[in-house]
């Protein structure tokens, strides 16, 4: 048995199933990549003193973390030292809210999240009502007579802005409440670096070129990937010889007799009216519409030297009013939801700014040097007193505006809880008249559990290769 196999995209799902399906025996493959790199939304770069990841960064967990699990074994992990939970919030003047002040009030809306999980889960209606109402109420107990209303919205709002950024939201009214606990958490640590090495080394590892890039059973994935490939459509009713047709806006067309499909969701969403040809059955479009992506960006300064203390981890933002109306009025007005500055592990000399949302978006369509003068105003405003100098180098995400991602990791939103589809209607294959699968969804966008994760990735990519795998063991037992 010797079936032709089409992945489409180098992603961490792709390159999964394409190792699996390797190591098995299963040559007759090509991977078809619309970037010029293999990694998708892994994507490790030179910058400072060593790399930084513009996607992927984190492995999140460690107990049924298959990421964890490949990497544990080589050592690869360091705990981050910037600790998310504990911010030290400066507002727009300068002024540190009190440590115990903001440590009270962050630990109020984490305790909401934590203890009402039971009445969450059946809940209708988004996260931030949920939160909001809690928290409203909560506030008006004599446990929280000493704290400052204005200072309380303010701490909410900043909060706000970070759980935009680990859900993809634009905002916690989008995404679903009950929906919210369908993401899993890996216990152990929640953020793991990977040193000084990037997330590429996963992909490393599973090409088995980790720790040793010439050793024997190393998997050299690019003899099998196409690259700048965009796909334009997938015939899927081909015909007898060829189950499956693909075609590139190059005009080259593959044949296969499966296809593992693992582009993001935001391409899937741009595109899936044209992609398939017959059209996808109706279960596959109310997933593709009701499951939702969003958009999370970095922004990295390197400076010749650290201008910050040796103990200091980063700057998140808490805007008072006025420099609040001031700022909606400028060109950059995108600023607002920038919602800190952080150090970087291995980088003695960078800093991570992060933006998510509708004004990450925006911030794609301003210019690199207006975005690198955005993020240095915005440390002069809020770093009153500290000399900051012009960065060294400025590099910037923007994984929206790229035609290959449309955005960076799903969520589950109001519209996934309306028109009441999940990751499991999206992973379901398209099968020829016989039920055999001939065209196969994998990527984040389709576990049920682990979406936004690389491991979830790779347990789809892995779900997609032994889907086949069964197949023809099957067949050859006949």
């Amino acid at each position: 048995m010797n079936p032709r196999i089409v992945i489409i995209g180098a992603g961490a799902a792709g390159v999964a199933a394409a190792t699996r399906l390797i190591e098995r025996g299963y040559k007759n493959l090509k991977i078809l990549e619309a970037e010029n790199r293999i990694g998708g939304r892994i994507h490790t770069v030179p910058f400072g003193a060593n790399v930084v990841d513009l996607g992927a960064q984190w492995c999140h967990g460690e107990k049924g973390n298959v990421c964890y699990e490949l990497g544990s074994k080589y050592n690869v992990f360091d705990s981050n030292s910037a600790r998310y939970e504990r911010f030290v919030l400066t507002r727009s003047n300068g002024e540190q809210i009190p440590t115990e002040q903001s440590e009270k009030l962050l630990g109020l809306i984490w305790s909401i999240l934590e203890t009402h999980k039971h009445e969450l889960a059946g809940y209708r209606g988004s996260l931030g009502a949920f939160i909001m109402g809690k928290f409203r109420a909560l506030l008006e107990t004599p446990e929280y007579a000493d704290v400052n209303n204005e200072t309380a919205y303010q701490v909410l709002e900043f909060f706000h802005k970070f759980e935009n950024s680990i859900e993809a939201s634009d905002s916690w009214f989008d995404t679903s409440g009950p929906g919210y606990l369908h993401y899993w958490e890996c216990d152990g640590d929640l953020l793991l670096n990977w040193r000084d090495k990037g997330y590429r080394t996963v992909l490393e590892i599973l090409m088995k070129r980790h720790p040793l890039a010439t050793s024997a059973d190393a998997i050299n994935l690019e003899d099998y990937t196409h690259f700048n490939k965009t796909v334009a459509n997938v015939n899927w009713t081909a015909g007898p010889d060829s189950l499956v047709s693909i075609r590139c806006t190059d005009n080259t067309v593959y044949d296969a007799d499966h296809v593992i499909c693992t582009v993001s969701l935001g391409v899937l969403k741009e595109r899936y009216q044209t992609m398939f040809t017959p059209d996808l059955p109706p279960i596959k479009r109310n997933a593709i519409q009701g499951l939702t992506i969003g958009t999370v960006n970095k922004l990295f300064l390197e400076f010749e030297k650290p201008f910050w203390a040796p103990d200091w981890q980063g700057l998140s933002l808490i805007w008072n009013t006025a420099d609040l109306e001031e700022i909606r009025k400028s060109p950059d007005s995108w600023m607002e939801d920038v919602f800190g500055f952080y150090i970087v592990d291995y980088q003695p000399n960078v800093l991570c700014g992060w933006i998510s949302g509708k004004n990450a978006r925006r911030m794609e369509r301003a210019s690199d040097e207006d975005v690198r003068k955005a993020c240095v105003f915005l440390l002069r405003k809020f770093m009153k007193g500290v000399s900051i100098p012009e960065p060294l180098r400025f590099q910037r995400t923007s994984w929206y505006s790229n035609p290959n991602f449309r955005g960076s990791y799903t969520f589950r939103s109001m519209t996934t809880d309306l028109l009441n589809t999940s990751a499991s209607h999206l992973a379901i294959p398209l099968t020829n008249s016989c039920g055999m699968p001939v065209v196969q969804f994998a990527g984040e966008a389709t576990n049920d559990h682990y979406y936004s994760t690389v491991h979830g990735a790779v347990e789809t990519g892995w779900r997609e290769a032994n889907r086949l795998i069964d197949l023809y063991d099957r067949k050859a037992h006949l």
